[in-house]
């Protein structure tokens, strides 16, 4: 299955945490699926001062992520999972 994952708030601080602000088509089974592999393709470590909170990767959150199936005959829905293309 294809989802698109589109953010929707790109100015929380969590934002922080990703390499890639934009939007992605991923190929994954499920949508919590999709939400972890762009969490784990963009990801990234930061150090945050201990008053300032931990960040959480924003494409595990439906509040900052929005997923939604798509169909897109440019890329097959059968194979591994992964990051098929960025968006801006």
């Amino acid at each position: 299955m294809l989802w698109k994952l589109t953010p929707i708030d790109r100015l929380d601080p969590n934002w922080e945490t990703s390499a890639h602000r934009g939007g992605v088509i991923v190929r994954a089974r499920t949508e919590r699926d999709a939400r972890e592999v762009a969490a784990k393709a963009f990801g990234l470590a930061t150090r945050f001062p201990p008053s300032h909170g931990l960040r959480t990767p924003p494409w595990t959150r439906s509040t900052l992520v929005r997923a939604e199936p798509v169909r897109d005959e440019r890329f097959p829905t059968e194979g591994d999972d992964e990051v098929l293309q960025t968006l801006p």
